[in-house]
């Protein structure tokens, strides 16, 4: 039993002693036993009295009854007071040290509930997304920052990867990703790519103004060499040094073509166009060609289970098609296996292309789409190619608004896919309709 409990007890039984004592003195016991509850009851409502208007008070210890029956309930108080301002002090502190540090960022942090209403927001947030936190507290986010990448991208749900968008600012460009935490709390963060995306666009112009500028000069010492080969008059020592001149020339404008189509790319600012395109056609032509090919597989096959159209580039498109394919047929031994499936199911239109070849590590796929990687410098020397076929693949696709899927093991084949959303296919009866 605690000192406060004993105290109460003690004087409760001293009291009832002494109405004990008296009634029997006098008589009368009854009235006795309750005027002594009266009494105790008046006495711990006085207490109780003076200790509630000493909690309103401000709880100082110079009020404190230091002798009373809760003199132990005011010096648990006081200390209960001592401990909740340490660690108020340490709380403030910290949310000093914590805010200092968060203004102190280069990058931007917003943080909003569930509704996505602005609840906190750091200086570089205010900076980047030119807003203000005194007026803007409270608001929703998608109200005040309209760019149409960034309200999709809130609505999608999918907050795996960054949104790359234009900032508010005149040629600026921001990377926000959105960040799930706590009850239903989310954390906006927004960082400034504008050097890299310039620097990206300075690297890409330079790439193609290089090729553009090549061009012209590898078409004239092609054409020398050519005429080389074809003059009778030519030591038969040069034929061999003259023909592979002629053959890096050619690999060389292949490579030129690519990086101007890869720029072409990488700088369209929209999505591809809407024509109706004939994939089952274009593919149909497309293996007949690799089927004609002496260094082909043994077998080289196609699936239609569609005939849907795409809406798209053709051109684009049919560059997708001949590099997947050209690549499954240079990486496929002559008794290997190529078999080339279009079908359609409720999640769009599809296209996959698998081989026997030598596959690909597991640890270089997400490379494989890079310029110039290559996972076997060797064997992709001997069977020629660009390195650039990918990337032009990875980008197309992008603009069709589709995705590229690999799977691959080495020494068992490899199988690349093209997933066409549904909004890009279109039925041979509404196309030509289209045309009309």
């Amino acid at each position: 039993m605690n000192s406060m409990a004993w105290t109460l007890a003690s004087r409760a039984a001293l009291v009832g002693a002494a109405a004990l004592f008296l009634g029997v003195v006098f008589g009368g016991l009854l009235a006795w036993l309750l005027g002594a509850a009266v009494v105790m009851l008046v006495y711990l409502g006085r207490s109780l009295y003076r200790l509630e208007r000493w909690m309103r008070s401000g709880m100082t210890r110079s009020e404190a009854d230091s002798e009373g029956l809760f003199a132990l309930a005011y010096a648990e108080i006081i200390q209960l007071k001592q401990r909740a301002r340490r660690r108020k002090r340490r709380f403030n502190r910290l949310l000093r040290e914590v805010r200092d540090s968060t203004e102190a960022m280069q990058d931007g942090g917003v943080i909003l509930n569930d509704q996505f209403d602005i609840v906190w927001l750091n200086e570089a947030a205010q900076r980047l997304l030119a807003l203000d936190f005194a007026r803007d507290r409270g608001q929703n986010i998608a109200n005040l920052v309209r760019h149409p990448l960034f309200i999709g991208y809130l609505e999608q749900g999918n907050f795996t990867e960054k949104l790359k968008m234009p900032g508010p600012a005149r040629n600026s460009h921001l990377a926000v990703q959105l960040i799930p935490y706590g009850n239903q709390q989310k954390l906006l963060l927004v960082q400034d790519i504008t050097r890299e995306v310039r620097l990206e666009i300075m690297r890409r112009d330079f790439v193609a103004n290089a090729s553009h500028e090549l061009r012209s000069p590898l078409t004239v010492i092609g054409g020398y060499l050519e005429a080389l080969l074809e003059d009778e008059g030519l030591e038969e020592a040069w034929h061999a040094p003259v023909a592979e001149m002629k053959r890096q020339a050619r690999r060389m404008d292949l490579i030129v073509h690519d990086l101007i189509t890869l720029s072409r790319l990488e700088s369209a600012e929209r999505a591809a166009g809407d024509t109706p395109v004939d994939v089952p056609a274009m593919l149909s032509m497309l293996v007949r060609e690799a089927q004609s090919r002496k260094d082909r597989p043994h077998t080289v096959e196609l699936r239609l289970e569609t005939d849907m159209l795409l809406r798209g580039e053709e051109q684009e498109l049919h560059s997708v098609f001949s590099n997947l394919i050209n690549n499954a047929l240079r990486f496929t031994p002559a008794e290997g296996r190529v078999a080339c499936r279009w079908w359609q199911d409720d999640e769009g239109v599809h296209f996959s292309i698998t081989d026997t070849g030598i596959g690909i590590p597991e640890e270089a796929i997400p490379r494989v789409t890079e310029r110039f990687f290559r996972v076997d410098s060797g064997r992709a020397r001997e069977v020629g190619g660009t390195g650039l076929g990918l990337a032009i693949v990875k980008h197309s696709l992008l603009r069709h608004n589709a995705r590229l899927t690999i799977e691959s093991k080495p020494g068992e084949g490899s199988t690349f896919g093209c997933h066409f959303p549904p909004m890009r296919a279109v039925a041979p009866a509404a196309a030509a309709e289209i045309v009309i």
